[in-house]
């Protein structure tokens, strides 16, 4: 059987991208200039997570308005929710730039390696000209990233977790005779007084749900070392706190956990991380 080759990806340049949740109120989401807003302050990528409150791809839409290079990055949809047709209409439909879209997907609901494999095969004869980001938190959802994808995205990963991920992604796609794709990660962000006990309750809101999490974050002997991300009084120290995170992967997409949850929110902890170190 052939094999559709990946996305051919520029050399490799560490970028800097910024995770948003999709939103229901797309007109504000387009009123606030988000996009213009990030490409200003020098982000590469703006991500969106599918969510229940919306489609990540037409957040990214709404975000985009009068943007012209921030990469558009959907992390992730989940496959077992949607048919990888009605992605791809939705991608169509939306009049996305292709070479500016990043399409991830992850299993949702299910643990199914094959679901991700034979969705990506999809997609590239779908949507040939787009790059494809797969979610991965165990070894196997790992290596098969290695093995198909042009993204591998990590979610609640220490530095040195994020070197273990690597190695992994780096052995799949040695097996499948192919360059390495990105490996990118959110990486949380909590500024203020209350900083610590916001990202200790988003770890704990995680903790929550399937398996897969709990191993996540037993792995990492998170209760012992601590919760991957940033929890800090001061906004001027969250680029050198940020910085270990940068070096370990390709794409450091910063997800904020902000007092106030609006967009100002957002945009303040996007401000600090990006300060002068």
């Amino acid at each position: 059987m052939s094999v559709r080759p990946a996305v051919i990806i520029p050399a490799m340049r560490r970028h800097l991208g910024f995770g948003m949740t999709a939103q229901r109120d797309l007109e504000a989401v387009e009123s606030a200039r988000l996009g213009q807003r990030f490409e200003a302050l020098g982000y590469d990528e703006l991500w969106a997570n599918d969510a229940r409150l919306g489609s990540g791809l037409a957040t990214l839409a709404a975000a985009s308005d009068g943007t012209s290079r921030i990469d558009l990055c959907v992390g992730v949809i989940p496959l077992s929710e949607r048919t990888t047709a009605s992605i791809a209409s939705e991608v169509a439909s939306l009049g996305i730039p292709h070479e500016r879209l990043v399409l991830g997907v992850g299993t949702g609901s299910s643990s199914s390696l094959a679901l991700v494999r034979e969705a990506v095969a999809d997609l590239r004869t779908l949507l040939p000209d787009v790059r494809l980001a797969i979610a991965a938190l165990g070894p196997r959802m790992c290596g098969l990233g290695g093995e198909i994808a042009d993204v591998v995205l990590l979610n609640w990963a220490s530095p040195e977790r994020i070197a273990w991920a690597r190695a992994l992604v780096d052995e799949g796609a040695h097996a499948a005779e192919r360059p390495a794709p990105r490996v990118a990660g959110y990486v949380r962000v909590a500024i203020g007084a209350d900083a610590d006990p916001r990202l200790t309750a988003e770890a704990a809101r995680y903790r929550g749900r399937p398996r897969p999490y709990t191993r996540l974050f037993d792995a990492q002997q998170v209760d012992d070392r601590g919760i991957p991300g940033i929890a800090t009084a001061d906004p001027g120290a969250v680029p050198g706190l940020l910085e270990p995170y940068r070096t370990a992967l390709d794409s450091c997409v910063v997800r904020a956990l902000p007092a106030d949850p609006s967009m100002e929110g957002w945009l303040a902890v996007a401000a600090a991380a990006t300060l002068p170190a």
